[in-house]
């Protein structure tokens, strides 16, 4: 019997158990066999949602209360789609981009199914909302870390209560693969799969444990959470093939004169940098002070002759980075904030804080002046009790011979 002629449930079990080696890094991804083996999974798992949708499984009018027990485990069909979308397209920037936004697409799908089936809690379905309308990793770093810190919490609960409810019994460390083949039909030859022989049918094993709609349900709500950190690191890597230098073929051709050098008709066109001059300092730097390409600092224009520039031009490197003169560095610094300005005898002429409040204490008949007055003697007072417990010098332990 082929693949395809398995009943639904077994055909997916069988998919995602041979994807069992990749999710769980047994079998790297960056193999030549992993990249097969993801290739032909994704045909898969395409074919089992086309098999579904013309079942007519899944509805738009319908909540989760309306599904069977048994059909619950194929909501997770998006979230595996995305996983595996995103472990490839390892053949360059352009192939890597393209799968990204595969996985993209088909994980804000499986979100959708969710929230459309009210499979998640209040807090969940805004969490997931947020993140469908923002599309990228909120900027605060803050509200960051609040957010992973929350969906740890909440990852932990559930794989424990997953472990506890799910058929086998797999260890709360397990992938989520091995979750959802806990509430499918085994593969193996020693036990029945499914009852039904027809290919269209969508019902598992019936000697699975009672709760297996509860479990499903605590596996979609984890799926969720996972699902969102994926959307973020997704985003973030898109963020950075985007911002990444164009590839050498995308790169204009050099100019007739630098093809050719007349010493020994040198050939220019394999170096992989541009001219100099043609990069801007927010090609260099990104935003977040992150270097995005070797550069080296020039001296200053104003302060380097002709002389000086062309010496520097006949005694360099054979290779050519990118420059950038100390003026552009620290024009850059400055736009990022990152150069202090203040202090000197502005600063030192400034009054303190004590010169202040007996500057505010002495506008009799207001309110501010007798808290200032307070404060003041407050400050006085705190000061006293702490000279007459510490002795002058009492602290100095150095040089005491």
């Amino acid at each position: 019997m082929s693949s395809t002629d398995l009943p639904i449930p077994q055909f997916y079990a069988q998919t995602l158990q041979s994807l069992v080696p990749i999710f769980d890094d047994t079998l790297s991804t960056s193999d030549s066999s992993a990249q097969t083996l993801l290739a032909s999974a994704l045909d898969n798992l395409h074919l089992i949602a086309r098999m579904l949708t013309s079942l007519g499984v899944f509805s738009d009018n319908e909540t989760a209360d309306e599904l069977g027990d048994k059909e619950l485990v194929f909501m997770s069909l998006g979230w595996v789609i995305a996983e595996c979308e995103s472990r490839g397209g390892l053949g360059g920037p352009e192939r890597r981009k393209a799968a990204l936004e595969r996985s993209q697409h088909a994980m804000n799908g499986f979100l959708s199914l969710l929230a459309s089936y009210k499979v998640l809690s209040p807090e969940e379905y805004a969490e997931s909302s947020a993140s469908a309308d923002s599309g990228v990793i909120a900027k605060d770093p803050a509200k960051r870390r609040e957010a992973k810190i929350r969906q740890y919490r909440r990852e932990k609960e559930l794989r424990q209560q997953i472990s506890t409810m799910a058929n086998d019994h797999p260890d709360s460390s397990s992938t989520p693969l091995i979750f959802i083949l806990s509430l499918l039909p085994s593969t193996s030859a020693s036990r029945p799969a499914v009852i039904s022989t027809s290919t269209a049918s969508t019902s598992v094993n019936p000697d699975s444990h009672p709760d297996i709609r509860e479990t499903s349900l605590l596996l979609l709500r984890l799926l969720h959470t996972l699902a969102l950190a994926s959307l973020s690191s997704t985003a973030m890597e898109l963020d950075i093939l985007a911002s990444a230098p164009a590839s050498i073929s995308e790169l204009p051709p050099p100019p007739e004169d630098l093809r050719s050098v007349k010493r020994g008709d040198e050939d220019n066109t394999w170096r992989l940098d541009r001219t100099p001059g043609q990069y801007k300092p927010r090609e260099l730097i990104s935003g977040g002070g992150r270097v995005l390409r070797p550069f080296t600092i020039l001296p200053s224009t104003s302060s380097l002759s002709d002389r000086a520039r062309l010496q520097g031009e006949v005694f360099r490197s054979s290779h050519r980075l990118p420059t950038m003169t100390i003026d552009e560095y620290l024009e850059e610094e400055r736009r990022r904030g990152n150069i202090i300005t203040g202090g000197g005898q502005a600063s030192y002429d400034a009054p303190t804080e004590s010169e202040l409040l007996e500057l505010a204490a002495e506008e009799d008949g207001n309110a501010g002046a007798e808290e200032a007055e307070e404060k003041k003697r407050i400050k006085e007072e705190n000061w006293a009790r702490y000279t007459d417990d510490n002795r002058k010098g009492a602290g100095n332990t150095m040089n005491r011979g």
